[in-house]
């Protein structure tokens, strides 16, 4: 190589070392894409929170309901009592197919003894699923209610927080009490 030929090479080194003019886009696209993806993660669990929270208060609303004796007056059947729930869930979940609702009355506090919500395969349990049950229980019984939500993970790569499969997460909400005297 000629000293002509190197010494444009060096100016142009130097010019390109000096050049700032494409820096933005080349920190934006190693910067961008992370922040992004960590962007859609905080959506997706904000999302998936304030739907475990409004599940919550669904089932509190209607867990009230047994506990004061309106469910078993009105003589309501497991499907009418998960209308109920669903009566204080938005619309954006899928209520009627993903909410799972488990009734199950004791007699004492003492004597309550649940299925686990998850089977050895990591799939959502029969016993609260398909054959769960919905016993709203007599005056001064105890009830247990439990509900499920299957939540399906939209963000890739969110496998940490899916405990149910590889992409669901299960959300859950309970509530214990003892009926009131309401004969």
């Amino acid at each position: 190589m000629s000293v002509e030929t190197k010494g444009i090479f060096k100016r142009l080194f130097r010019r390109f070392r000096k050049s700032e003019s494409g820096v933005t886009a080349i920190e934006f696209a190693m910067v961008g894409g992370p922040f992004l993806y960590l962007l859609l993660v905080t959506m997706e669990t904000a999302i998936m929170l304030f739907s475990e929270y409004i599940i919550e208060n669904g089932v509190a609303q209607a867990a009230r309901q047994i506990r004061t004796g309106q469910v078993q007056i009105a003589n309501k059947s497991k499907a009418q009592f998960k209308a109920l729930v669903c009566s204080h869930i938005p619309a954006y979940l899928s209520c009627d197919t993903k909410l799972n609702v488990d009734v199950r009355k004791f007699a004492t506090f003492a004597n309550v003894v649940l299925p686990p919500p998850v089977d050895a395969n990591g799939k959502l349990s029969p016993s609260v699923s398909s054959a769960s049950e919905f016993k709203p229980g007599g005056p001064l019984e105890v009830v247990i209610v439990r509900t499920y939500y299957e939540w399906q993970l939209s963000v890739p790569g969110l496998s940490l927080l899916a405990n149910i499969g590889s992409d669901k997460r299960l959300l859950t909400s309970g509530a214990a009490f003892r009926n009131e005297p309401y004969n």
